[in-house]
């Protein structure tokens, strides 16, 4: 039997990925890429050679700034602006397609990015963690508890909510698990911070409101030159999850960003400024990152950073506030290779 969260997952996850995949032109003629005469060209020789031509770093550049650019174009119905960028969707845009430096692997890594998040703010914000793996053969069933979570480390939407073990298919679970780990998550959505991950898969605690029914809400913050200027709360954790943003004083801002929002606020933690102040620190020396939290009845854990939200294509309504939150992002960015590794 199989967990209803699981399969959602899977489903949401091969849409975007579809969807990643194929970019179109506005007459709706697929564009033909470096990739599109490669392939066409190349259907003789073995993939290994073709990924291997494919990864050239002229070939590189070129396929992720046509496929960036084209799907900011779909998205926004125009090209950004990366010579002078001033949204914050399209510095995301620009951060994809310059910023190389292994900092951003080492923390979008979400087995290295507990060593960070230990270093800079301490390991009692850290989940409890139980195996991991390099298979889904690795996994022991037998020693993992009733309830938890299977992540894998290299990419995003790529886990599976265990509520109760004994109501999964194992065999079923691991296809798909080791499925995502033959993935290298960058070669779908150009996120260049996912392409030299190891890919891993691992088990954690569940994290649960105290009322031990209910998902912990997701607080994200998002966080420019070390400083938390926008907080954004999955106020309802269900498929048509609702969103509700804040700024630094909580004051409920008249914004969206892809999702609906909630009439009504979440209870916010006495300890929010404890957690804003975390997010100021594990982003300190970055010129932005989204840092996610949850936090369980005062307990405060460490949920993922976000170089690149929604991948700088979801619209901020009203547009005024990609304007602003643009502005909040210094520019120009230092992505000189040595600092932040």
């Amino acid at each position: 039997m199989h967990d209803a969260s699981y399969l959602d997952t899977s489903v949401r996850r091969a849409v975007r990925l579809d969807q990643a995949q194929h970019v179109l032109a506005d007459d709706g003629l697929e564009v033909v890429s470096v990739f599109d005469l490669l392939r066409k060209v190349g259907r003789l020789a073995p993939a290994r050679v073709r990924r291997r031509v494919s990864r050239l770093p002229v070939v590189e550049t070129l396929y992720d700034r046509e496929i960036v650019t084209r799907n900011y174009e779909r998205v926004f119905g125009r090209v950004p602006d990366l010579k002078n960028p001033t949204t914050f969707n399209e510095k995301c845009t620009y951060k994809i397609l310059h910023d190389r430096r292994p900092i951003l692997t080492r923390i979008a890594d979400k087995l290295r990015a507990r060593d960070y998040v230990a270093e800079r703010a301490g390991a009692q914000y850290l989940t409890e963690l139980y195996q991991v793996c390099r298979s889904s053969d690795e996994i022991d069933w037998r020693k993992l508890p009733r309830r938890f979570v299977l992540k894998t480390n290299h990419g995003h939407d790529m886990n599976v909510l265990v509520p109760d073990k004994s109501k999964i298919d194992e065999s079923q679970v691991s296809s798909r698990l080791d499925e995502w780990l033959a993935t290298n998550f960058y070669d779908y959505t150009r996120e260049w911070c996912y392409r030299d991950i190891r890919p891993a898969l691992f088990a954690e605690e569940m994290l649960i409101e105290p009322d031990g029914a209910t998902m912990a809400l997701d607080w994200k913050f998002y966080t420019f030159d070390g400083r938390a200027e926008l907080l954004a709360v999955n106020v309802d954790q269900s498929i048509q999850r609702k969103v509700n943003f804040y700024d630094r004083s909580l004051t409920r801002l008249p914004l969206s960003r892809g999702r609906p929002n909630s009439p009504t606020d979440p209870r916010f933690p006495d300890n929010i400024a404890l957690m804003f102040s975390l997010a100021d620190e594990l982003g300190r020396g970055l010129d932005f990152v989204r840092v996610d939290m949850y936090n369980l009845g005062g307990r405060i854990v460490f949920g993922e950073f976000a170089h690149y939200p929604d991948v700088g294509l979801a619209r901020f309504d009203p547009p005024e506030f990609d304007e602003h939150y643009g502005s909040k992002w210094r520019w120009p960015p230092d992505y000189g290779q040595a600092s932040q590794r």
